[in-house]
């Protein structure tokens, strides 16, 4: 599949859950014209296990996953929910020593190959997310757009006493109204 395209940021406040039972979220929103780029990283244990001088087995789960979001605006609104930032007196906004909230995170990517389009959505469960380092350069001759980048590092959960530990869901849907449904589900926006 080549990758042609991305939209869809959806996030929901993380309130209670798995620890084997579902995940309850708070109020979610959809943003809209806020996707430049997103990096997933999975981090897997790669280990080999030997005996009589040959590999015998090895181990590849997943044991982290990173998260990288460039966005196209960065709101006072956004950085208080997402990044934990607080209100001060009037316009202020206050950075301080708090965790940043847990929150579910969502977005589409677009899809071709051979001329079919698919929209494939990424959920992902349980994630705390940071403001990367804040450059800006100087108007020159050309405008040059600059933007910001948010990072984080998912948590896994298990959603029932009995399943497996997940860091996200991904559906693959014909429609992007399909994979639009599905995020909202997953933020409880109704």
């Amino acid at each position: 599949m080549a990758k042609i395209g991305i939209k869809g940021l959806t996030y929901a406040p993380y309130t209670s859950g798995g620890e084997g039972t579902a995940i309850v979220y708070g109020t979610g929103a959809a943003l809209e014209d806020y996707m430049i780029r997103a990096d997933i990283s999975e981090e897997r244990e790669d280990t080999s296990f030997y005996a009589d001088d040959h590999k015998i087995d090895a181990e590849n789960s997943m044991i982290g996953l990173s998260v990288s979001l460039e966005l196209s605006n960065l709101t006072d609104d956004i950085e208080k929910k997402i990044l934990g930032y607080v209100s001060g007196t009037g316009q202020e906004l206050n950075v301080t020593d708090a965790a940043a909230p847990f929150v579910g995170l969502g977005f589409i990517r677009k899809e071709r190959f051979k001329g079919a389009v698919t929209y494939k959505a990424y959920w992902i469960y349980k994630i705390q997310m940071f403001k990367d380092s804040d450059s800006t350069n100087t108007k020159g001759e050309n405008t040059d757009f600059q933007t910001e980048t948010l990072s984080g590092n998912a948590v896994s959960v298990q959603l029932t006493s009995a399943g497996d530990y997940l860091y996200y869901s991904v559906l693959r849907s014909a429609t992007e109204a399909a994979a639009v449904a599905w995020l909202k589900g997953k933020a409880g926006i109704t």
